[in-house]
């Protein structure tokens, strides 16, 4: 099943012998203002019956994350829906909704992956499981490039809760704060591209 079946966190932590807790991940976070055009298009969006986890991620992550990605066209490539095949029989493997690759307009993945979103319909600890198992994927597939980064970001969302995780030294840190207000949901991923800028 690869990464999907991933349920729970300790699922995670207890198959590949890593660890997990919870932590302030990010002291001050400045906000940033959405573009025009990145609030004309969720207003856009609430024209449509939000109902499951496709159109969320169609009409409501996929814009911001886009957004994002626009700002630092120069340095990196958003990724959506690619597999991140790593390791078939440890279930390492499987489409990731998004991640973002340090290496700018690339047509194909490339390594260094150095954040993921996992989008869910309702189940945020089904999105950390499964956006851990991913975190955890990232990291074997740089190394196996030769581009290891000692830390990684990803983040789970429902469209309208965002939790954040940083996985460091083998353990995952979980976010205390569910973001749900746009400038600071921006503000804290500007925080982490520029982060490995």
């Amino acid at each position: 099943m690869g990464y999907s079946s991933f349920k729970k966190l300790k699922e995670v932590t207890k198959k590949f012998g890593l660890n997990a807790e919870k932590a302030i991940l990010f002291e001050k976070i400045t906000p940033v203002e959405a573009s025009d055009w990145l609030k004309l298009t969720l207003e856009k969006a609430s024209f449509f019956p939000l109902t499951n986890e496709k159109v969320k991620s169609e009409k409501i992550v996929s814009p911001i994350l886009s957004e994002v990605a626009e700002s630092y066209f120069n340095s990196i490539t958003l990724f959506s829906g690619e597999e991140l095949p790593v390791d078939v029989d440890r279930d390492l493997s499987g489409e990731c909704d998004f991640f973002f690759v340090l290496a700018p307009r690339k047509p194909y993945i490339e390594c260094p992956i150095i954040s993921l979103v996992e989008a869910k319909d309702e189940d945020m600890d089904y999105g950390i499981a499964q956006c851990a198992a991913q975190l955890y994927g990232a990291k074997l597939f740089n190394e196996m490039e030769g581009k290891s980064f000692p830390v990684l970001y990803g983040c789970a969302t429902n469209s309208t809760d965002w939790q954040f995780l940083r996985f460091e030294n083998d353990t995952f840190y979980i976010d205390n704060k569910i973001y749900t207000n746009l400038q600071e949901i921006l503000g804290v991923w500007h925080h982490i591209i520029k982060s490995y800028l």
